[in-house]
């Protein structure tokens, strides 16, 4: 993380913490490391033994106004039955409270799911998706993950690295080392966020390509949603040494956690 004057610091009563999340990737020297950014696992992230590429046009479900209402929060949980033809076949409530579930559905329904590919091959996927409907923050968090099949990694000579949906491995399987950051600048408060004092972490799941560029970058989850928009961007402006495996680059998807934190 670049160096901020001190001047600089004394003359703005905030300043943004980063930690990353990306296993063996190396912190960087930087004076928010004071206020404790370093590396961790954020509480969001899947393992690396239940690593999912996170589904497209991933719609937030709406928080039900009678909810808000009557102070309704809690969780849904749901299975995706998803065919090698990437086709929602099925979509069943596990559990949850009948006022949140109708939104949850409506939400997942409009996903995009990738099967998991075994032996190179797509194959039949169920995705556990869980739902958090935060009466504090007025919205709904998801997190999925995959129930079945294992997945593996495809051979890196069939694998389409130029293609955001194949090559694509993740931190944990063999041999794969993780990017390093070498232009990451950080990310600012908005002035509504300032001004009510929101302080929180945000949690963006993104893939660093072979070229060190990223992409695809999404929120994972949020404790302040009013500074996602700025997290994702500015994330996307960051340029990475990429990850590798067997000396060459590889596209791998990383996690990165974003700590807004105001001092005085």
């Amino acid at each position: 993380m670049r160096k901020t004057p001190r001047a600089l610091w004394n003359g703005f009563p905030w300043l943004v913490a980063m930690a990353f999340s990306l296993g063996s990737l190396l912190a960087q020297e930087s004076p928010s490391a004071v206020a404790g950014a370093g590396l961790k696992i954020p509480p969001c992230a899947v393992s690396a033994s239940q690593a999912v590429q996170y589904p497209d046009h991933m719609v937030s479900p709406k928080y039900p106004k009678q909810a808000l209402a009557s102070g309704i929060e809690g969780s849904v949980e749901l299975t995706a039955l998803i065919g090698s033809d990437a086709k929602t076949k099925d979509l069943r409530v596990v559990k949850g409270e009948r006022v949140l579930v109708d939104p949850s559905l409506k939400a997942v329904r409009q996903w995009r799911f990738h099967p998991v590919l075994v032996k190179g091959e797509s194959a039949e996927t169920t995705y556990r998706v869980k739902i958090r409907f935060n009466l504090l923050l007025r919205e709904a968090i998801s997190d999925v993950a995959v129930e079945s099949p294992r997945e593996t990694v495809p051979a890196p000579s069939t694998a389409n690295e130029a293609d955001p949906e194949g090559g694509i491995y993740k931190l944990g399987q063999n041999g794969v080392i993780s990017p390093k950051p070498i232009y990451s600048p950080d990310p600012e408060f908005s002035e509504k966020a300032r001004k009510a004092g929101e302080q929180g972490t945000v949690t963006v799941s993104l893939i660093v390509g072979d070229d060190g560029k990223p992409r695809s970058a999404r929120v994972m989850c949020s404790s302040v949603p009013d500074l996602n928009d700025v997290a994702v961007e500015t994330i996307n402006t960051w340029r990475f040494e990429p990850g590798t495996k067997a000396g060459k680059p590889v596209a791998v998807e990383i996690a990165v956690e974003v700590d807004f934190k105001l001092y005085k």
